[in-house]
């Protein structure tokens, strides 16, 4: 796969994987064109029959992505502000709503919107080196809080939004995150191996578990469960489903037998 953008670099790098890589300037700061691309890389990629996975990192060792472009914020006014925000809401939506999983490898900083996008990823492998800020009561602006809500307990991501100060990933797990933490040196790999994992298993199947969990996340215990008994009825008409299902049955049976035999 060979990237057709300006700021974002995308790789195939394993069957069923790829890696698309934020890319603009020393700290990878989202201008809204780069935004746009985002938008349009995320509604695209789950047309990519030959993927499953998508793994999401910051080029460089300086940051994962250090939020928005703070020359765009000079400009922002409320006669212009709706319009330009929306820009932002659908490239983030389309992170979240992308219709196969998608793994954040954090490298460095992830500020404002660098970590709003970490908090749209289905899972989020984190450098120890990582760090998480909500900034926003720094440089004037608001916006962040809610997506840190995703994955933190409403106390800790007030703590973030008024202190504006950095929380180093074993903060973030010690609060509630759930990342997976591991060495700087062995992000990517990690990464890779986690999004090869999931990419594994049958491609129908991965993509209507997405689809309903994002639809069941907003709804409650009862109705969410209504909605993904939906999703396992569509599931059982898929000949994946099938195949799965008795391979499942054969190796029991299988262990079953060892089992018996080795008494």
């Amino acid at each position: 796969m060979s990237s057709q953008y300006e700021y974002l670099t995308v790789d195939e790098v394993s069957s069923g994987v790829a890696v698309v890589t934020l890319n603009r300037g020393a700290v990878n700061a989202i201008s809204e064109d780069m935004f746009d691309e985002i938008r349009a890389f995320f509604e695209d990629v789950g047309h990519d029959d030959g993927l499953n996975a998508v793994v999401v990192t910051g080029a460089g060792d300086r940051a994962f992505s250090g939020g928005n472009d703070l020359h765009e914020f000079l400009e922002l006014s409320p006669d212009n502000g709706d319009k330009r925000m929306a820009r932002v809401w659908r490239s983030l939506k389309a992170i979240y709503d992308a219709s196969i999983p998608v793994i954040a490898a954090v490298n460095g900083p992830a500020l404002g919107s660098g970590f709003a996008i970490v908090s749209c990823a289905d899972l989020v492998v984190a450098s120890d080196r990582s760090t998480y800020c909500l900034p926003e009561l720094n440089v004037g602006v608001l916006g962040g809080a809610k997506f840190a809500a995703r994955m933190l307990p409403e106390q800790a991501m007030r703590r973030m939004l008024f202190t504006a100060d950095p929380v180093s990933a074993e903060d973030m797990v010690r609060w509630g995150a759930p990342f997976e933490v591991v060495p700087h040196d062995h992000l990517r790999t990690r990464a890779i191996d986690l999004a090869s994992h999931i990419a594994d298993k049958g491609k129908n199947a991965v993509r209507l578990a997405k689809s309903a969990m994002n639809g069941c996340e907003p709804l409650g215990l009862f109705d969410g469960y209504a909605l993904e008994q939906t999703y396992t009825v569509r599931m059982s008409g898929l000949p994946e489903a099938r195949i799965a299902t008795q391979a499942t049955m054969d190796r029991l049976a299988a262990n079953k037998l060892q089992s018996a035999e080795s008494r």
